[in-house]
């Protein structure tokens, strides 16, 4: 009877925690795209397609006035 009763208790106590939704005001657009790309995980498949897609990119050349300033 006490294990139903625990039981019960946590099932509530998850329920309520998963009502509770945390509010998050944003002062721009930029603001909110940041905040979704660091909390929303990229699929193995797109980063593995935008890394090839990355890969057949030229590197830049360098420019002509490095040549004399390192």
């Amino acid at each position: 009877m006490k294990h139903k009763l625990v039981q019960r208790q946590d099932q509530q106590q998850e329920a309520t925690q998963a009502q509770k939704t945390t509010e998050r005001e944003f002062e721009n657009a930029e603001e909110l795209l940041r905040h979704d790309a660091i909390h929303t995980p990229v699929p193995p498949r797109i980063a593995q397609r935008l890394q090839e897609s990355l890969d057949k990119i030229p590197p830049v050349p360098r420019p002509w006035w490095r040549r004399f300033m390192p």
